[in-house]
């Protein structure tokens, strides 16, 4: 399985997860002419009772950038009371979730 589709693998698999959960969820297509992410950085867009934007990453070292990146961009956006997360899911192990501070 390439890179590419096991990402999409588990993009999908959150996407249901979050359907479950009540949350409207959009997926940012593939295109290879444009950033496939939202705002470069999310994966998943869910709406519910609040709004949340996920990256999605299959490995601890992406999941740590990842999170490091986030924060970056909060800071640098002033992002207040938005839900930025990043998900890790590891083969065999379950979703972990983490909740990147958008509220000082």
């Amino acid at each position: 399985m390439s890179k590419r589709s096991k990402g999409k693998f588990y993009e999908l698999q959150a996407k249901k997860l979050l359907l479950s959960e009540g949350f409207l969820v959009d997926v940012k297509n593939y295109s290879p002419y444009a950033s496939q992410d939202f705002f470069r950085l999310f994966d998943i867009l869910a709406v519910g009772p609040d709004t949340k934007l996920i990256q999605v990453k299959t490995n601890a070292s992406d999941f740590y950038k990842a999170r490091k990146d986030i924060k970056n961009w909060i800071t640098i956006n002033k992002i207040k009371n938005l839900s930025c997360e990043v998900w890790l899911r590891e083969p065999r192990k379950d979703w972990r979730r983490e909740v990147i501070e958008c509220h000082t």
